[in-house]
């Protein structure tokens, strides 16, 4: 017994570096952008497309990569996914200019769009199921922590080394990751089943049609006919992904899941949720631009905002099992309300201790609501469909920041360029208490019945 439990743990610990290295990687970017700005003569648009370039094609490759990794195995697709990244981390090490750094940060996600949904079918054929509820609690709780402590690694390398060590950092990880999986992973069966083309190009160009019609709006023109052109394409092909979805056997999406009236109101609130955790991409640009903060020092204070996830996420989980998911996920909502107003009250503060009741709300608000909906949404599905469920949850949060990040820098520059970044910076705070109620009252509306407020 002892070498296949030391097997077991060695592939636990493998997946885990692999899913830290992508959290890392969606969090420790947006402390670095000035100075990327300085460096490479960005455009404010183009420096937003350094983060939203990696989330838009985790969001649109997401659900592809767990059918090819279905179709290819996953020892085959783990190895493609950890050299595409790798090559994705050396491009933006390397970049000299603003299209080969987006270029890198592209590739990243492609890499990380291979590596999410391997990752997790490895811990589900490798433990069995009185283990597996450990197991994904290991891999999520440490990935967890590298998506909080990415602010600051962003802010040490930027300020007291180089912004270019975000991607070296990587290339390490990647090498021991390969070297481990090359020992301990076996070759695994493919399905024999057939990849649904029509309804996964639909799908990724709807999203793309969204997400870049809502980032080069502002410079395009909102009336101009390449930014109409976008808008028109999302809904068209999600249409057509909706049909060709409806005439396949196999299709990558599995929609039967929303008749779970628990799994869709979680998703719908986590959806809200993470709309307004993206305002801290803008978070870590107006800290240093505006109110003269050093890049250690803004993410320290991003750091701040999340590290309250540790301590009350446990927490919003006990609360959940005994009181219902209403009351936690309500109260979420509300400190996020409590702390988006303070900043759209008080923009110019520029005190550390002044902004944390702006801060310390935020980072105890998220897990409030996400621990609960995340635990909530799993409970009333049918074991055989806890992969697609859970595949299905990712994209969906996936889609969210990818979106969040476009409504939310289109929002702070377009105000920003009509009157100054204060005023913006209120606007988008305005923007997130305005989501934040929606939440709450969703959440106390959709959610009150017994049967939905007891997650266990």
């Amino acid at each position: 017994m002892g070498p296949v439990i030391e097997k077991k743990w060695s592939i636990l610990w493998i997946t885990t570096a692999v899913t830290a290295l992508i959290f890392l990687d969606n969090t420790v970017m947006p402390v670095a952008l000035p100075t990327i700005e300085q460096g490479l003569a960005f455009s404010q648009i183009g420096l937003i497309w350094v983060v939203n370039s990696y989330l838009l094609t985790l969001t649109m490759l997401m659900v592809i990569g767990g059918r090819i990794c279905d179709l290819l195995g996953v020892r085959k697709t783990y190895f493609w996914g950890l050299f595409i990244f790798a090559m994705g981390s050396c491009l933006g090490g390397i970049s000299l200019s603003q299209g080969m750094l987006i270029a890198g940060r592209v590739l990243q996600g492609v890499g990380g769009a291979l590596l999410v949904p391997t990752t997790g079918a490895l811990i589900l054929q490798t433990f069995p199921a009185g283990k597996r509820a450990k197991a994904i609690g290991i891999n999520t709780g440490i990935s967890s922590l590298f998506l909080i402590l990415g602010p600051v690694v962003g802010g040490l390398f930027t300020q007291y080394l180089n912004w270019r060590g975000i991607f070296w950092i990587n290339i390490p990880v990647v090498a021991f990751a390969f070297v481990m999986a090359q020992k301990k992973l076996l070759k695994t069966s493919k399905k024999q089943e057939t990849f649904h083309v029509l309804g996964a190009i639909p799908l990724a160009l709807s999203i793309l049609g969204i997400v870049v019609a809502l980032m080069q709006g502002s410079s395009w023109g909102w009336t101009s006919p390449w930014t109409l052109g976008f808008l028109v394409m999302c809904p068209i092909f999600f249409l057509l992904f909706l049909w060709s979805s409806s005439h396949t056997q196999h299709p990558i999406m599995e929609f039967s899941l929303f008749k779970y009236p628990f799994f869709t109101h979680a998703n719908v609130c986590m959806f809200l949720t993470q709309l307004i955790v993206m305002a801290t991409v803008l978070w870590a640009i107006y800290f240093q631009e505006e109110l003269g903060f050093t890049a250690a020092q803004a993410g320290g204070l991003i750091f701040t905002a999340t590290l309250p996830v540790l301590i009350v996420a446990p927490i919003a989980g006990i609360l959940g099992d005994r009181y219902g998911s209403v009351w936690p996920m309500g109260a979420g909502f509300l400190l996020l309300l409590f702390s988006l107003l303070w900043f759209a009250f008080f923009p110019t503060e520029n005190a550390i201790i002044r902004l944390l009741p702006a801060l310390l709300p935020f980072g105890c608000g998220i897990p409030l609501i996400m621990s609960p909906a995340v635990a909530g949404a799993m409970t009333h599905i049918p074991a055989e469909k806890l992969g697609a469920s859970s595949a299905l949850t990712s994209t969906i949060r996936q889609l969210s920041s990818t979106l969040g990040i476009a409504l939310m820098s289109a929002l702070y520059y377009g105000v920003a360029e009509a009157h100054r970044p204060a005023v913006a910076f209120s606007t988008l705070s305005f923007l997130g208490a305005f989501i934040a109620v929606i939440g709450f009252v969703y959440a106390c509306a959709f959610m009150k019945n017994r049967l939905y407020t007891q997650v266990n």
